[in-house]
């Protein structure tokens, strides 16, 4: 027996589509139990993780949050370093300066003592 597509034609023509899905709408269609359960199976499969990823959710809110606070007083400490480093650094600078006026004032007196006594 050859296949040709003339024997195919013929299956296809006695055979619609349309009988198929006919014979479709008779199928036995799940009862309405049945469906309110399994709603619930996976209402409930829905909630239960759903409080998982919730509980997840707050922890790391949770752990953020005091991230936060702590970067927050790791930022004032370090401000306040700064503030203080900055005041010592300043009377450093003014010390310098009144070490430098005194030498200043000391070599240009011991200079002037050098040139009276040259004369």
């Amino acid at each position: 027996m050859q296949l040709e597509l003339a024997n195919f034609q013929h299956v296809a023509s006695n055979e619609s589509i349309e009988d198929e899905v006919s014979d479709l709408d008779g199928a036995e269609q799940p009862s309405e139990p049945m469906v309110v359960e399994s709603d619930q199976v996976l209402a409930s499969l829905i909630r239960s993780v759903g409080i998982t990823s919730i509980t997840e959710v707050e922890n790391l809110v949770s752990e953020l949050q005091e991230a936060r606070n702590y970067l927050q007083s790791e930022g004032d400490r370090i401000r306040a370093e700064v503030v203080h480093y900055a005041a010592i650094a300043g009377v450093a600078s003014a010390s310098v300066k009144i070490i430098f006026d005194a030498l200043s004032a000391w070599r240009t007196a011991d200079q002037s003592a050098h040139k009276a006594s040259a004369f």
